[in-house]
């Protein structure tokens, strides 16, 4: 594991943005075979129920421009002043080049600018975090953090109905170089032996695109797989402990966090994980999932924007925050922010 004590980055502001359409599990007559009791079963015990899917036209990164314009916009600062922008995703524009030179350009940013795409999901926020940190305190003053998934992309797993829990998001967050900042607490940890628990097979160099790896109407076969025994199992034993240690790296007892704000991967884990660390439910939002789904590495900033936009733009809170899955790889942090600008969530409008 790593474990590390980032000083000096301090958060200026987050916004989240999602696309308008809405999907339900109810809708998916397919699912389980039509077995509606199985489905009531599934969303009960999940927590599951809608997600928001964005167009095929509508890419990840389109999500996380429109945070930005937001976020810089509602900041009031030069977008000359950005040293570094990081993009954190598994769903980008191309192979090559890197979605982060797309959306400097986009966002017109300028030619001394580090920008750079990092290929994470789940736990992508908190290393998004990390890296930027490292950045402040090493020549960068201002660092954009765009965080977001599409997963709607990897088709298969809603033609074949085996995880239509996944919903698309892109989230901005600025962190500023500020030797006031409190300091940010890390631990980081990866199993290279999960890899395969959640995977798109296919369509890599590795596995190059064939003709049969095509539907009929002419989509493409990611053969995207989830074993969800194994996610699961992984999410109740490794990142509890990972919490804990973070907590006691930090000397900090669980009660002296103001909110714990974790990946929304499912309300029976995440309510387990609250048990776990005799945590007041109260502290852990949960309903974000229900709304969005699993919005993979934006869940974190998401369920943010969701529950504590209002207190945050007020109020200086600590956070636990973790991300965990893909990778398999699992990442927590104890942050003190605010009062910040945070949106609500926000629909995209594509102008």
């Amino acid at each position: 594991m790593v474990k590390a004590v980032i000083k000096n980055a301090k958060i200026r502001g987050i916004s989240v943005v999602v696309p308008p359409k809405e999907l339900s599990l109810l809708d998916d007559k397919e699912l389980y075979g039509g077995n509606e009791q199985r489905i009531k079963r599934v969303i009960e015990s999940s927590g599951f129920l809608k997600r928001r899917v964005s167009e095929p036209h509508v890419m990840t990164s389109d999500l996380c421009f429109e945070a930005a314009e937001d976020l810089i916009s509602k900041l009031g600062i030069e977008k000359t002043s950005i040293d570094a922008l990081l993009f954190i995703s598994y769903t980008p524009d191309y192979l090559m080049p890197a979605t982060s030179y797309v959306l400097h350009q986009r966002l017109g940013l300028s030619e001394s600018c580090v920008v750079m795409d990092i290929p994470q999901a789940c736990s992508g926020y908190v290393l998004g975090l990390y890296q930027a940190g490292m950045l402040l305190n090493n020549g960068c003053k201002r660092v954009l953090l765009l965080v977001g998934d599409s997963f709607s992309k990897f088709t298969d797993m809603f033609i074949n109905h085996s995880a239509p829990v996944f919903g698309d998001a892109g989230s901005a967050t600025l962190i500023d170089y500020d030797e006031q900042a409190p300091a940010t607490y890390f631990n980081i940890q990866s199993d290279g032996t999960g890899y395969d628990a959640l995977i798109c097979s296919a369509g890599g160099f590795k596995t190059p695109p064939k003709k049969e790896d095509f539907y009929e109407n002419g989509q493409f076969r990611y053969q995207a797989k989830m074993d969800g025994g194994r996610i699961f199992d992984f999410a109740i034993n490794r990142i509890y402990p990972s919490i804990q240690e973070n907590l006691d790296f930090a000397g900090l007892t669980s009660d002296q966090v103001d909110y714990y704000v974790l990946h929304q991967a499912n309300k029976l884990i995440l309510n387990t994980i609250a048990s776990k660390l005799n945590i007041n439910k109260d502290k852990m939002p949960t309903e974000t999932l229900s709304k969005y789904g699993n919005q993979c590495g934006a869940s974190i900033p998401a369920t943010i924007a969701d529950n504590l936009a209002d207190e945050i733009s007020k109020n200086s809170l600590r956070l636990a925050i973790a991300g965990f899955g893909v990778g398999l790889s699992w990442a927590s942090a104890i942050i003190n922010t605010g009062p910040i600008y945070c949106s609500t969530i926000k629909n995209y409008k594509g102008n």
